[in-house]
């Protein structure tokens, strides 16, 4: 059983969890700054994609130490003040799953599809972005995307077209749904979202969300 980490100084470690504490078996520097989130690549057991606030994502073997592809979200002109750098505060895989997704400090959620082995993962859709930056993103399930936003909001997205009926269960706080037009429920948390996680359980989604309070909220969307 093998485990990742992401490091301050821009490094991935590769764990062996079978030894005792996790030994480091290897240490892949890919990112000019932080390293903000790693994850491994579904049915690729020696690929992962990590991203970082060099506002990259590298997709990289770390078992035969090379580079797959690196994609990167353009900046704006030189010369320009940017307010919301494109900084990669989270990425999610999802086994099964050929869809890898980011979330960036400019609010923008960036949908990736995994091809084949020489070509890696390419573009595949922008979902609509939260107001404030994006603190994290996860795939519920294959092809269900989550993400939470400093804006307070949560977005659920179906990347193969279903859509919400806009009903939501509120398990452990108050919240105000709104549906838009792009295959997305919006949720209304109400507090920045700096954590969260997503799991399908039969015609629901499962949201479970960390805010800047001591509280965790579970939502429950059909």
């Amino acid at each position: 059983s093998s485990g990742i980490n992401a490091e301050y100084g821009g490094t991935v470690i590769c764990l062996d969890l079978t030894r005792p504490g996790g030994k480091c078996v290897s240490k892949h520097t890919t990112h000019e700054n932080i390293c903000s989130s790693v994850q491994w690549v579904p049915g690729r057991s020696s690929e992962i994609v990590s991203g970082g606030m060099d506002c990259k994502i590298h997709h990289r073997d770390v078992y035969k130490h090379r580079p797959i592809k690196t994609l990167t979200e353009r900046l704006e002109q030189q010369g320009v003040h940017i307010i919301n750098p494109p900084f990669v505060n989270s990425v999610s895989t999802h086994w099964g799953s050929r869809y890898m997704v980011a979330g960036y400090a400019s609010g923008t959620v960036k949908v990736w599809r995994l091809g084949s082995k020489k070509v890696g993962y390419v573009p595949f859709k922008s979902l609509p972005q939260h107001n404030a930056g994006t603190g994290c993103v996860c795939l519920a399930d294959k092809t269900t995307v989550v993400s939470g936003g400093n804006d307070g909001f949560i977005h659920i997205s179906d990347l193969e077209g279903g859509h919400s009926n806009g009903t939501c269960e509120q398990v452990t706080s108050d919240s105000e749904p709104e549906v838009d037009d792009a295959c997305t429920f919006k949720l209304l948390h109400g507090h920045k979202i700096n954590w969260l996680c997503g799991s399908r359980d039969g015609d629901h989604v499962i949201v479970y969300a960390c805010d800047e309070t001591c509280a965790v909220t579970k939502y429950k969307v059909r």
